[in-house]
């Protein structure tokens, strides 16, 4: 059995339609796992969720909002994949809407944006009062010297009252 799971698996790597269409009928359970570990345009860019504050002196700089990395236990336990899906899905949801909706106000009000919001408001201060806080989604494009941002999505200021 662990023989003809083995042979399928390799199968599974190579682009065959017929193959495709009776795996995709059968392995409802995903057993036969699909790597594209050499993809044609290897990804290099990386989308992140940064936020800054603002106080009487001004706007901090723009900070990463941390997410976990992935667990030295990373086949067996890593739960962290979960947070680090949630967020991907929330950019992906928030690009989509930006497209379909132009009215600032009704955007602030989709899932994605709510979600998001909440998730950088529990952030901790960056300046010791702030009044105000915003956030954007960026992409990095590169790496090293050649690393370039892209601002994707930058929220409207909203202001934080006393806590």
């Amino acid at each position: 059995m662990l023989a003809l799971v083995f042979v399928a698996s390799i199968v599974n790597q190579f682009p065959i339609r017929r193959w495709q269409r009776w795996v995709s009928r059968w392995d409802q359970f995903t057993v036969l796992p699909h790597w594209t570990f050499f993809a044609p345009n290897p990804g290099y860019t990386g989308t992140h969720l940064v936020y800054r504050d603002r106080d009487d002196h001004g706007w901090s700089s723009w900070t990463d909002v941390p997410l976990p990395g992935p667990s030295g236990w990373r086949g067996l336990w890593n739960p962290g994949r979960f947070e680090r899906k949630a967020v991907q899905d929330l950019f992906g949801g928030l690009a989509r809407s930006v497209r379909h909706i132009q009215d600032p106000r009704v955007l602030e009000l989709t899932t994605c944006h709510l979600a998001l919001l909440t998730w950088v408001d529990a952030q901790p201060a960056l300046v010791a009062s702030p009044t105000a806080r915003q956030f954007a989604i960026v992409e990095t494009m590169g790496h090293g010297a050649n690393r370039s941002v892209r601002p994707v999505f930058v929220s409207r200021v909203f202001g934080r009252g006393d806590r």
